[in-house]
C-alpha cells in the first residue's frame, strides 16, 4: 500500500490541532448554519411526488432560477457589506471612533448579506445528496444537475467568505464590530468567527471537493446544451473557490493559520472584554445601589407637569444626581442620558403600524415613556421615576416627518440590549447611557474621548453640541431643583466649565 507524502500527513496534522483551537476560539454560532437534514427530507418528499423524471428535472430547473436570483441578492448585499467595512476601517485609521451611523450600516449590511448567505446555504444542503448513491432519483442526468446546483451555491458561500467574510476578519475594529452583533437587527455575537469557522470547516471543503469529483466523473453530462447547467457552468467557471477545491479540500496553509490566528485574537478579546466588563459591573453595581437621598425634582407634581409640557418625542435627557455615589466617578458635570419616546398616541402617530412599536406600544401607554441604558439593560421607564434628580436638561434635535420615525424606530431597536460596562461606542450588542445616542442620532459628529483603549462618549460630551452652532437646542433646563430662565445656553456652558 503507497503511503501519503510527508507533507499531507503534517498538513493533515497541522489542520486538525488548528480546528481544535478554531473550536475553542468560535464556540458560537454561524448565520450560515441551517438543518440540513431538513432541507434533504424536503428535497426527498417533493422529488417523491413528482409523477416522473420530466417532473423531476421541471423541480431542478425551477429550483436553479430561482436560485440565480438569490445569488444576485447576496452579490448585491457583499458589495453594500463591502463598501461599510471601507467605510469603517478608514474612520478608524484615521484614529476616530467609527461613528454611531457606521457601525449601524455596518451591522445592518451584515445582516442582509447574511441572510442571503443562509437561503444559499439551505440551496447547497437541499441539493447535496443528489452526487451520493442514495440519491432522491436514480437518473444520471438529474443527479449531475441536482449536484451542479448544490455545487454552485457551496461555492458562492466560499467566496462570500474570500471576498467579504476575510476583509471584515481582518480589520481588527471593523471585526471588533460585527463580530459583537447587533440584537436590533437581530445578529447575535460570534457570527463572523462562526462564518470562519464554517471556511475552515475540513468535513464541508471535502464535500464541496467531492461534489466536483462528481460531477467530472459526468462530465458530458454535464456539457450538455441545456440553459440551466450552461449558467451553472459559467458560475463554476466564474468562481475562486472552484479551481482550489477542485484540485483538492485542504486549506491553503497561509489563509489556515491567518484565519485560525484571527480566531485565537476574537476569542482573547472576548475574554479581555469579559474580565473588564465585569469588573465594571461589579464596581457599577456596588456604588450605584448607595444614594444618600432623594433628587429635588423627585415626587414633585408641578415640576414633572412642567418638564412633561415642554417635551416632545425624540428629545434627549440630561440629568444629574449628586447624591448617588456613581456620579463622583462620571467626568464632568452631567451623569446620564436618556431619550424621551413620547407618549403612546405620539408614537403611534409619527410611526402608525410599525411591528417595533407594537412590540412596545403597552408600555408607553403604562406612561413609560422614557427610553435609557441602565445597569439591567435598554428600557423604558416613567419621567417620574427619571426625575429623580437635581438637575435636568431637555435638548432636541429638529427633526420631523420620515427622519424623525427613524430615530424613534433606531431607539426602539436598543430595547433589551444589556449594559455596555465596557463603555465602547464602536460596539451595537451592549449600550452604556451616552452611547443610546451616538447608536441614535446617527447623523450628529458626536465628539468621543478614549479610556484603555476604548472609544467613549461622555454625558458632558452629549450636551456640547447643545451649546452655539451644535445641532441641538436647549429647550429645557432645571439646576438645583428649579428651572433655569433666561440664556439657557450660557448656563449649560458655566456648568460644563464647573
Amino acid at each position: 500500500m503507497r503511503k501519503p507524502p510527508l507533507l499531507i500527513v503534517a498538513a493533515l496534522v497541522l489542520q486538525s490541532c488548528g480546528f481544535w483551537v478554531a473550536g475553542c476560539a468560535a464556540q458560537r454560532g454561524s448565520p450560515v448554519r441551517i438543518d440540513e437534514a431538513a432541507a434533504e427530507a424536503a428535497l426527498r418528499r417533493e422529488v417523491a411526488a413528482c409523477a416522473d423524471a420530466q417532473a423531476v428535472h421541471d423541480l431542478l430547473a425551477k429550483a436553479v432560477v430561482e436560485y440565480a436570483a438569490l445569488a444576485d441578492r447576496l452579490a448585491a448585499g457583499r458589495a453594500v457589506l463591502r463598501r461599510e467595512a471601507v467605510l469603517a476601517a478608514d474612520a478608524s485609521d484615521r484614529g476616530e471612533a467609527v461613528p454611531g451611523s457606521r457601525v449601524e450600516a455596518l451591522n445592518q449590511a451584515f445582516s442582509h448579506a447574511s441572510a442571503a448567505a443562509r437561503d444559499v446555504a439551505a440551496v447547497a444542503a437541499r441539493h447535496d445528496p443528489w452526487r451520493r448513491r442514495d440519491a432522491p432519483h436514480p437518473d444520471l442526468s438529474l443527479r449531475v444537475l441536482g449536484t451542479a446546483l448544490s455545487v454552485a451555491a457551496a461555492l458562492e458561500l466560499y467566496d462570500s467568505y474570500l471576498t467579504t467574510g476575510a476583509l471584515l476578519a481582518a480589520h481588527p475594529q471593523v471585526r471588533k464590530i460585527v463580530d459583537r452583533g447587533d440584537a436590533g437587527f437581530g445578529t447575535p455575537g460570534g457570527q463572523l468567527d462562526g462564518l470562519t469557522r464554517d471556511y475552515l470547516d475540513l468535513a464541508r471543503r471535502y464535500r464541496t471537493h467531492d461534489a466536483i469529483a462528481f460531477l467530472n466523473l459526468y462530465k458530458p453530462l454535464l456539457e450538455k446544451d441545456d440553459p440551466h447547467l450552461n449558467w451553472l457552468r459559467e458560475r463554476f467557471a466564474a468562481s475562486p473557490s472552484a479551481r482550489t477545491l477542485k484540485g483538492h479540500w485542504l486549506i491553503p496553509l497561509g489563509e489556515f493559520a491567518g484565519e485560525t490566528v484571527n480566531l485565537v485574537q476574537s476569542d482573547l478579546r472576548r475574554l479581555g472584554d469579559a474580565a473588564m466588563g465585569g469588573a465594571s459591573q461589579g464596581f457599577g453595581n456596588a456604588v450605584g445601589a448607595v444614594q444618600f437621598r432623594r433628587g429635588k425634582l423627585y415626587g414633585d407634581p408641578s415640576a414633572e407637569a412642567a418638564v412633561a409640557v415642554v417635551l416632545r418625542p425624540g428629545d434627549i435627557l440630561l440629568e444629574k444626581t449628586p447624591f448617588r455615589l456613581t456620579d463622583r466617578f462620571i467626568p464632568g458635570h452631567w451623569g446620564h442620558v436618556a431619550i424621551w419616546m413620547g407618549t403612546a398616541a405620539e408614537a403611534r402617530a409619527i410611526l402608525g403600524d410599525d411591528p417595533l412599536l407594537a412590540t412596545h406600544e403597552r408600555r408607553l401607554a403604562e406612561g413609560a415613556g422614557v427610553c435609557e441604558a441602565l445597569r439591567d439593560g435598554v428600557q423604558l421607564n416613567p419621567l417620574s421615576r427619571f426625575l429623580d434628580v437635581d438637575d435636568l436638561a431637555v435638548l432636541r434635535c429638529p427633526l420631523v416627518g420620515d427622519e424623525l420615525a427613524a430615530h424613534l424606530r433606531r431607539s426602539l431597536r436598543q430595547l433589551g440590549k444589556d449594559y455596555d460596562f465596557n463603555f465602547d461606542v464602536e460596539t451595537a450588542d451592549r449600550i452604556v447611557c451616552s452611547e443610546l445616542v451616538y447608536q441614535v442620532y446617527t447623523g450628529i459628529p458626536w465628539p468621543t474621548g478614549k479610556a484603555l483603549g476604548r472609544s467613549t462618549i461622555s454625558p458632558d460630551q452629549v450636551a456640547q453640541r447643545a451649546l452655539p452652532g451644535g445641532p441641538l437646542v436647549i429647550v429645557d433646563l432645571w439646576h438645583d431643583g428649579k428651572r433655569v430662565q433666561g440664556d439657557l445656553a450660557a448656563e449649560m456652558a458655566r456648568l460644563l466649565n464647573e
